[in-house]
């Protein structure tokens, strides 16, 4: 991937894919990469709010793509990721994995909830990443970014399905960039430490912008807690 500072001014990074794309931290992570020269496919399961998205973008759309995808169900999601990282151009050179799944509960959980919810917010993450890793490694400095969450080691008793969720996403993050070490691919994660929010320490716009900054980051586990950042 090209580094941040060519990124910003005006050289064309490539492609950027967001998994999850919806109206708050995938939208201000597509806002981010089409500022820096990037083209952006914003994949999620709704069409209706990828051409939401579109419309809120604006100017920049003619640079954007969607595509519909369900991470509930990921085997789906990697045969349509599959095709389209295969055949589009320019190239996908980061792609951004941003799902997870509220299941409420704690010992009372529905077994069945937490397993899908497994689905949606790690499974797919995995199905995403087979999907664009052998493209992506004809790429000079590829990148994959995992959104995290605090509930990993912080887990709360009113959704042990989604502390479960960002747990195995975290570790799933450090056994691919293990696992892809002697390529030019890297896997990163950033655990955000609060709720997402317009206006407030956790602004999307600027945990995009620390999404933004991992790329160029040695470490693979990274953390937004919204103080000085």
């Amino acid at each position: 991937m090209t580094t941040n500072s060519e990124m910003l001014s005006g050289h064309s990074a490539g492609r950027v894919l967001i998994v999850g794309a919806g109206p708050g931290l995938g939208m201000a992570f597509a806002r981010r990469a089409l500022a820096g020269g990037s083209d952006v496919t914003l994949a999620a399961r709704s069409a209706d709010t990828l051409d939401e998205m579109v419309t809120h973008l604006g100017s920049d759309g003619g640079r954007l793509a969607t595509l519909v995808v369900d991470a509930s169900q990921p085997t789906a999601l990697r045969d349509t990721v599959t095709s389209y990282a295969d055949a589009c151009d320019p190239a996908i050179d980061c792609a951004l994995f941003n799902v997870s799944a509220w299941v409420p509960g704690g010992l009372d959980s529905d077994l069945n909830a937490v397993s899908s919810g497994l689905d949606a917010g790690v499974v797919a993450a995995l199905a995403m990443t087979q999907a664009v890793v052998p493209r992506m490694l004809t790429q000079s400095s590829p990148r994959i970014l995992f959104t995290g969450g605090g509930t990993a080691d912080s887990p709360m008793v009113a959704s042990i399905g989604l502390g479960l969720q960002k747990a195995a996403l975290r570790n799933l993050a450090i056994a691919l960039d293990k696992d892809l070490r002697e390529t030019t691919l890297a896997v990163r994660t950033l655990t955000i430490r609060g709720t997402i929010a317009p206006g407030t320490a956790f602004d999307p716009e600027r945990i995009a912008g620390a999404l933004w900054d991992v790329c160029d980051s040695d470490d693979v586990v990274h953390e937004f807690t919204g103080a000085g950042q």
